[in-house]
């Protein structure tokens, strides 16, 4: 409607304004728009310029994400928003809230403004409770502090009647519950694995009661032992305290020969691993003289000193040997094949009569080779 009517308005303020010029529009205009977001911009802040109200304060110790704009309630109607919140500058553990409040209402000056939750997605408003309305001088003036207060989640949602009605409704089904799983887990009549699970708990524990009782008066009747235990351990453990010195002596004597013991041992492996070297230095310059005589002897050969010098040094020897060896090889072969030549008691005649059967048997060995050949 103020809408409609500010158009309505300017609308016939330039009809009867026909013959003003445009520059002069045009500021209108801007101061019009200007109005117009201020106007805009006060009201989306939570306050309205264009009509009076009471502005209330209030202090918390905590607005628990109070936002600018949040609604003001009574009665769960508004009556104003939210203005301003800011630190108290004298003291930050105070928050200072400011409520912009309708002009025709009017609270009493013991008026508490409480901080409650509007929903479950954390919708803040504050809820001015108070008892009875305010009459001449006990009204709060504007621009007066009023007592704060904070209410929970559950108790915002639901009155305080309501929620004591909850309450006895959930005590009165609890105490229901109970007694049904009185009924159908501890009594006696009661049947079904976890009532027998039970039962079988119950006889564990008395029957660990019985054992406790007897642990503890066995105890009782050993506790005279106990004590007589434990004074000899003290006495056994003092006696090694007096004996300290003698122990720590008896430790340092063995240690003592131990040392000694090794220093012998090592002692000895010493003058074993000396003797060793030395012999291994005998054996070695022995090896060394030995090695001498080799290269002696063989520098000897090869200059063509002493039988083997000369055997490997001569080559005319060398190619004699060879021919009396092939020769050799070609007369014990001939033997082999011929013994009836060697033979002192065979005539001159039988020697020739042989190698004529000998030449017969070679000829006739060659033409059957000769024709296996032309066969093929």
């Amino acid at each position: 409607m103020r809408y409609a009517r500010i158009h309505y308005l300017c609308a016939n303020f330039f009809k009867a304004n026909r013959n003003m010029s445009n520059e002069v529009k045009v500021a209108i205009l801007a101061i019009i728009a200007i109005a117009l977001f201020y106007w805009g911009y006060k009201f989306v802040r939570g306050k309205n310029v264009l009509s009076s109200s009471i502005i209330y304060y209030v202090e918390y110790d905590n607005v628990d994400q109070l936002s600018i704009s949040s609604p003001v309630l009574i009665n769960g109607l508004q009556v104003g928003f939210v203005a301003d919140i800011y630190l108290n500058p004298d003291d930050y553990n105070t928050v200072i809230t400011k409520l912009d409040i309708n002009k025709d209402i009017r609270v009493p000056k013991d008026t508490r403004a409480v901080i409650k939750d509007t929903g479950f997605m954390g919708g803040k408003a504050i809820v001015l409770e108070f008892d009875q309305f305010c009459s001449e001088g006990n009204c709060a003036p504007s621009g007066a502090y009023l007592a704060s207060g904070r209410k929970g989640l559950l108790d915002s949602m639901v009155g305080e009647e309501e929620l004591k009605d909850y309450i006895d409704l959930l005590k009165t089904g609890i105490k229901d519950v109970i007694d049904t799983l009185n009924r159908e887990l501890l009594s006696e009549e009661a049947t079904g694995p976890l009532a027998e699970t039970l039962r079988s708990l119950r006889g564990t524990v008395a029957n660990l009661e019985t054992t406790t009782g007897q642990l503890n008066s066995l105890l009782a009747s050993s506790s005279g032992n106990i004590e007589g235990a434990l004074s000899n351990l003290n006495s056994i453990t003092g006696n090694i305290k007096a004996s300290n010195e003698q122990i720590d002596r008896i430790i340092g004597n063995a240690d003592k020969i131990t040392s000694e013991l090794a220093e012998a041992d090592l002692r000895q492996t010493l003058a074993g691993v000396d003797s060793s070297i030395q012999q291994l230095n005998k054996t070695l310059a022995t090896a060394d003289e030995a090695v001498s005589g080799v290269s002696i002897a063989m520098n000897k050969i090869n200059e063509g000193e002493g039988t083997l010098g000369k055997l490997l040094g001569d080559e005319e020897l060398y190619n004699r040997l060879t021919q009396l060896s092939v020769q050799t090889d070609s007369l014990v072969e001939d033997f082999q094949e011929r013994p009836y030549r060697y033979m002192p008691f065979k005539s001159r005649r039988k020697v020739q009569k042989y190698d004529r059967k000998d030449a017969k048997l070679e000829e006739k060995e060659k033409a059957g080779t000769t024709a296996t050949g032309a066969n093929r």
